[in-house]
């Protein structure tokens, strides 16, 4: 893993406030192309009752497919930083943890890496 000024990238985030609030937002920008994923590929979405979002930031992913599928329970899962003082609601709820520790159980997993997305629908597994 790359050490930017000696640290790993999260904990230098942690430690540098204003790095990590232009960090999220470009991660959020990127993000905003899940409303063509959800628009497109409605079927993926069919028939789950849970998702989380690992390293989903301040939840917009989340969010969007909720505004589609609002009766599914979504998860956030990052780093506790991150989601320290987010909002929750009924079905979107913040969780502060490690993804190589433990991600929470639900029914799918959405994990967006470098500018993709991968989804695993745990129904397969």
């Amino acid at each position: 893993m790359k050490k930017p000024h000696g640290v790993p990238m999260w904990e230098f985030c942690a430690q540098n406030p204003r790095f990590d609030r232009v960090f999220n937002e470009g991660m959020a920008s990127d993000s905003q192309m899940m409303r063509l994923v959800v628009k497109d590929c409605r079927e993926v979405f069919e028939g789950l009752n849970s998702l989380v979002d690992v390293g989903g930031g301040t939840g917009i992913i989340a969010r969007t497919i909720l505004e589609e599928f609002p009766h599914l329970k979504c998860t956030v899962l990052d780093l506790p930083h991150v989601v320290s003082n987010m909002p929750q609601s009924e079905n979107l709820s913040f969780v502060g943890g490690d993804m190589f520790q433990s991600i929470p159980h639900a029914d799918a997993i959405l994990l967006k890496v470098c500018r993709k997305v991968i989804f695993f629908n745990m129904s397969f597994m």
